[in-house]
């Protein structure tokens, strides 16, 4: 008989396994692994099934987590904003010194460039 270690939450909501060995720290549950559904480790997800009456079954309460958003966070936004004012202000402040550069050579010269 093989076994498959599992580690319950406290809806008996099966959050991990392991098939050999065990997770240092976590109380495991054994269970033998010839019960399994025969589906178990092709639609196992964290809360998916459950251990009911020395049965595995699937979670009726089951919810899929919301995926995660690879959107910016506000803080991202504003730093990109400020990053960008400061390239525009940058090229700005160089317009604005190559101008007064061309405006000072003029003077000098008399205006005759």
């Amino acid at each position: 008989m093989s076994t498959i270690k599992f580690e319950l939450n406290d809806k008996n909501e099966i959050i991990s396994y392991v098939k050999q060995g065990g997770i240092v720290g976590i109380d495991l549950t054994d269970f033998d692994a010839s019960k399994l559904p025969d589906d178990f480790f092709e639609n196992y997800r964290s809360g998916y099934y459950m251990l009911q009456n020395n049965a595995v079954v699937e979670n009726p309460n089951y919810v899929a987590p919301e995926p995660p958003t690879n959107s910016p966070s506000n803080l991202e936004k504003q730093v990109a904003a400020l990053s960008y004012q400061q390239m525009v202000d940058s090229q700005t402040i160089n317009t604005l010194q190559q101008q007064n550069a061309q405006m000072a050579y003029q003077i000098m010269t008399g205006g005759n460039a």
